[in-house]
């Protein structure tokens, strides 16, 4: 059986499979096994991007920031610096505080990257001053940023008791197999107030250390031993632990007249909240889908969850909200509305189904497709195979450890034209064999398929090639994009197994000898037409140059559209959301209140908008963090001059305006707001790629800090605000405020028996209050601390601290007036470092438009003009800016933008080397593997032309278009090649050959653009993706009909006269 014909590995492999019973088995198998992996594949909206972080904290009280940074900043730097595996360090010294955030790079083992943090500073306490308190390691997890938040608010209970019942809440939710790190935001908890009378404590003598070592020793019970009574061990409890306001109350603090003094004579002991330090609630916008309350701002508190490491968001966040369901009843009051702020494991379920159901349109265009070409029998054949490929390929990715996501699909939406090619091509030529009259029907299935195998098995390699050095994307970029890379490969395998053994198979069995007549084929008007086209080209050598002239004006048209605008780069356009941040930086020195009245105008901004269903205010504290926020350090901040109000909008599925448009149109009212109160205010939204500090970020680096500051404000002044686009600009210079230094005269002091020690100490209780211990309520699930503290109508301003007094060990009291003095100083800077060095940061965000173009004009017109104060900064993009003298470095998502594409366009380049390598080696000649890849430049005229024609920019997605039509081309071109070579072998001219062999392939190439066109067409609006879709839909269009023309017409001009010559 096919023993006149020579078996290459694709014959073999159909020669066994095309007849076997196993092979029904496989493909059922395939099925069931493909099913299983999807239900059970974990999903979420994005992949998860693995960047070990951990902020390491040290405190010296009493430091100033420059002493922190000498002191402790550097100290610890050196020590990471030689630490394997850290990508960057950031440093901040402030007074009595440093912390350094330690970014690993991306794709670190997390647990091991943090106990060698661990181990490297507990190896080196040594190195620390006197003074300073322990370091320490607070890890920064990805996988802790919540997947669920559920507001619990009410215009009838106040804050305390909304958090009680979260509290409750959250003892249920917490159960919830998956569900990992829970907490509440908002709500003051239950304590203990002590709020102390000082004239009272003077008149009775008592001090604040009196009454700190007093509690301290009364709250304590401890097991003390054992009775061994009659054989029965007994345990002994001592002392007596406060378990009740009157507890606290009725502890004795001293002595006056030989009587005893209690807590409540000197002091009003309350079971209550505490003071108000933070503020979170509520607001309701004309969008919100149930009755809005009377009050459309009302207190609220906020419970998160995340989800365990490895376990599915959509399950996980379903089975957290079924509970909820489940519990509502019992747990929540009358009149505490329950609104779910954040569902991640929904959005992700959404996002996937979205691209199943486009997975499902490309498919169901592809079968129309290869029906109207091939008719319902071939067409059936190569439909089996589609979701025979897909149902293993991510079978195989879920044994890889991979999820279903965006990406994931968007790879399987960009392989789908490719996956078919395989089959396409291989039922094509048994159609073309089983059209021949007296062929066996096993012998012609085999032949076919021995025929393209070799081309086959190189055109898929090549493809394949294309897209492997993506995995070297560095960055968080890499692991973003890394399904790309896994699954197209992995379909490309899969789909050339399932041509050899599945679609044989079928052929043998439903296709008929002599199936392949012009009505099945649709005729052969394209062939003949084709025909004509090349007969006169390659009869016509003035022909061939003038159609070589229009390909190199297209080609420089194509080249020349960057520099003429047509075609704009960004790293990856903004994603239509239901959800933005507003952050709010008050004045230093703003107090609460005002900062809230700021974030009230803020709210009745947004509310305004009628697209906004609910926004969530959180003052004195950030709101839930989230990728974003974590990643550009948004947790970190805290104060009563800092605010934040996350908005929620109408699902974008059920509006007509996107969220970027919502954001422009608020824009402006909140610049107006920010200039009229002087507070910076933000609106920050989702990235559609990996978070940046900023969008457009510029690092000044110089030897002088002060210089550095003045020239980081004149660049905010004179240059971030004169270019266009670049809104919500900011600077981490802080304006100049003033503080109170309390200067203790150590030589009166000591000679009236004080120490420095004890009027600091009493002074941060009386201005910062203080808590001094915790009561024992088993009833209650979080801590009750009681709190020592001053009335706030007490502690105004300096001149309230003339009620502070001591007493010395001889029982006289000394006030504070007389053994310190009260100073108004500027308060120091603090200090940050990045990578070592001592920086200032100037930020902006972009309106709508590519920060690319933004950074560019800056950089000229800095390159060209010095600032006002007369310094020429030096400027640096990649590079390690030089601190001798003054200059920028371009960071953020320019920074981003770089990196992404030089690893891409690095990419694209180990691709094309390493097919060209294999075409050297395959057909031993240095000159037919140019020849095959001399398609690749064509695509830069669809690429380019597709980006101008629809007015979209080239982003890193379009990159990734790009790198994949190398690969699609040179695969046409192979089996171009390959069957010119077999028309030669075979005795024909070079004419001949190059006319039959396009006429021959013209079907399967065309079939495969088509397929790739229709796959991917449906992409072409995603705001991420479109850019790939338009790489694939206009490349592949303008390539394919070029390359049918250009890679004969080449073959033709060189080998024609090698030809002549030998016949001559």
């Amino acid at each position: 059986m096919n023993d006149d014909i020579q078996l290459n590995i694709a014959g073999r492999i159909t020669k066994a499979f095309a007849r076997s019973k196993l092979t029904l088995l496989i493909l059922l198998m395939g099925f069931l096994a493909g099913t299983a992996a999807f239900l059970v594949t974990p999903r979420e909206e994005n992949p998860q991007i693995v960047v070990p972080a951990a902020n390491i904290i040290v405190q010296k009280p009493g430091a100033s920031p420059k002493e922190i940074e000498q002191l402790i900043l550097k100290p610890l730097e050196a020590i990471l610096q030689g630490m394997e595996g850290i990508d960057h360090t950031y440093g901040m010294a402030r007074e009595s505080m440093g912390v350094v955030s330690v970014q690993f790079e991306v794709g670190e083992d997390k647990e091991d990257s943090l106990v060698k943090l661990y181990d490297r500073i507990m190896s080196h306490l040594d190195q620390m001053p006197p003074g300073t308190e322990q370091p320490l390691v607070h890890p920064v997890d990805v996988d802790d940023v919540p997947i669920i938040t559920i507001s619990l608010s009410s215009a009838s209970l106040d804050d305390r008791e909304l958090r009680k019942v979260a509290s409750t809440l959250m003892e249920y939710l917490r159960q919830v197999d998956g569900a990992s790190n829970p907490f509440i935001l908002g709500g003051r908890k239950r304590q203990i107030n002590v709020e102390l009378d000082l004239a009272r404590m003077r008149r009775y003598n008592v001090t604040l250390n009196d009454i700190e070592g007093v509690l301290k020793a009364t709250n304590v019970d401890m097991p003390t031993g054992t009775f061994v009574n009659h054989g029965k061990v007994e345990t002994v409890q001592a002392g007596g632990k406060l378990q009740t306001s009157i507890d606290v109350a009725n502890v004795v603090v001293g002595l006056y007249n030989h009587r005893p003094v209690y807590l409540k004579n000197i002091a009003t002991i309350t079971d209550g909240p505490g003071e108000i330090k933070t503020v979170h609630r509520i607001g309701f916008g004309p969008a919100y889908e149930d009755e809005r309350p009377e009050d459309l701002e009302i207190p609220a508190v906020t419970l998160a969850l995340a989800k365990r490491k490895g376990t599915n968001a959509v399950t996980v966040a379903k089975n957290i909200l079924k509970q909820l369901e489940t519990v509502r009843d019992q747990v929540i009051p009358e009149g505490v509305m329950v609104n779910v702020t954040r569902d991640d494991g929904k959005k992700a379920d959404q996002a996937v189904n979205l691209l199943m159901e486009h997975l499902g349109i490309a498919v169901g265009s592809i079968i129309i497709l290869l029906i109207v070409f091939l008719g319902p029998r071939a067409a059936g054949i190569v439909t089996l195979t589609i979701p025979l490929i897909l149902l293993i390929t991510l079978l195989i990715g879920m044994m890889a450890g991979q999820t279903i996501n965006r990406i994931t699909l968007f790879a399987l939406i960009l392989s789908l034209g490719l996956l078919v090619d395989d089959s396409i091509v291989v039922i094509e030529n048994v159609f073309r064999h089983y059209s021949r009259k007296g062929i066996d029907r096993f012998k012609g299935v085999v032949a076919a398929v021995n025929e393209i195998g070799k081309p086959t098995n190189l055109a898929t390699f090549t493809v394949i090639l294309a897209f492997l050095p993506m995995f070297w994307v560095t960055g968080m970029m890499g692991p973003y994009m890394a399904p790309i890379p896994f699954f197209v490969p992995v379909a490309m395998i899969t789909s050339l197994a399932v041509a050899y053994t599945v679609a044989p198979w079928a052929a043998y069995r439903w296709c008929k000898l002599r199936g392949a007549d012009e009505h099945e084929h649709g005729g052969g008007i394209l062939e003949r037409g084709y025909h004509v086209i090349m007969k006169k080209l390659v009869a016509s050598k003035p022909l061939r140059i003038l159609f070589y002239l229009f390909l190199l004006a297209l080609l420089g048209l194509a080249l020349a559209m960057p520099s003429m605008g047509l075609v704009t780069f960004k790293m990856l356009p903004k994603n239509n959301t239901n959800t933005f941040n507003i952050t709010i930086d008050a004045r230093d020195g703003t107090a609460l209140e005002n900062t809230d009245r700021i974030a009230r105008m803020v709210g009745d901004i947004v509310r305004a908008n009628p697209e906004v269903a609910s926004y969530e205010t959180s003052v004195g504290e950030p709101g839930v963090i989230d990728f974003n926020g974590l990643l550009r350090g948004s947790g970190l901040k805290r104060g009563p001059q800092v605010a934040e109000v996350r908005v929620h909008l109408r699902d974008k599925h059920h509006r007509d305006i996107s969220s970027i448009d919502i954001a422009l149109q608020m824009r402006p009212a909140l610049a107006e707001l920010a200039q009229k109160t002087g507070a910076t205010i933000k609106l920050v939204e989702d990235p559609p790629g990996p978070p940046v500090r900023a969008t457009v970020l510029a690092e000044v680096y110089g030897p002088d800090m002060d210089k550095a500051r003045e020239i980081a404000l004149q660049l905010k002044q004179h240059v971030f605000m004169t270019t266009d686009d670049v809104v919500d600009i900011d600077t981490s210079v802080e304006e100049p405020t003033s503080e109170y230094k309390i200067k203790v005269n150590r030589e009166k002091a000591a000679l009236l028996g004080i120490l420095p020690s004890q009027v600091a100490q009493t002074l941060r209780t009386f201005l910062a209050g203080y808590d001094i211990g915790t009561v024992h309520m088993d009833e209650e699930k979080e801590p009750v601390p009681i709190e020592f503290r001053v009335p706030v109508s007490d502690r105004r301003g300096p001149a309230d601290l003339s009620a502070v007094f001591f007493t010395n060990r001889q029982g006289k009291q000394i006030p504070l007036s007389e053994i310190a003095n009260i100073e108004k100083v500027p308060a120091p800077f603090s200090i940050l470092h990045k990578d070592q060095r001592p920086v200032v940061f100037v930020e902006g965000e972009m309106a709508k438009t590519s920060q690319v173009y933004a950074v560019l004009r800056m950089w000229k017109y800095l390159k060209n003009n010095p600032l006002p104060n007369g310094i020429k900064l030096k400027q640096y993009f990649m590079a390690d800016p030089d601190i001798t003298g003054y200059s920028v470095r371009w960071d953020g998502e320019m920074r981003l933008t770089l990196d992404v594409f030089r690893d891409l366009g690095a990419a694209f380049g180990v691709a094309i080397v390493l097919i060209y390598l294999v075409l050297v080696g395959y057909y031993q000649s240095f000159i037919i593997p140019i020849i095959v890849m001399g398609a690749i430049p064509l695509t830069i005229i669809g690429i380019f032309g597709g980006h101008a024609f629809l007015n979209q920019p080239f982003t890193a997605t379009s990159m990734i278009g790009m790198i994949a039509l190398a690969g699609i081309v040179v695969r046409n071109s192979l089996l171009l090649i390959d069957f010119i070579l077999e028309y030669r072998k075979s005795g024909h001219s070079v004419a001949e050959a190059v006319l039959q062999a396009g006429a021959t392939r013209l079907r399967p190439i065309m079939l495969t653009a088509l397929a790739i066109i229709l796959g991917t067409f449906i992409m072409i609006f995603d705001p991420v993706f479109g850019g790939l879709a338009i790489s694939l839909v206009f490349g592949t269009l303008v390539s394919t009909i070029l390359t049918l023309f250009v890679i004969p017409l080449v073959y033709y001009g060189r080998y024609s006269r090698l030809e002549k010559k030998r016949q001559a």
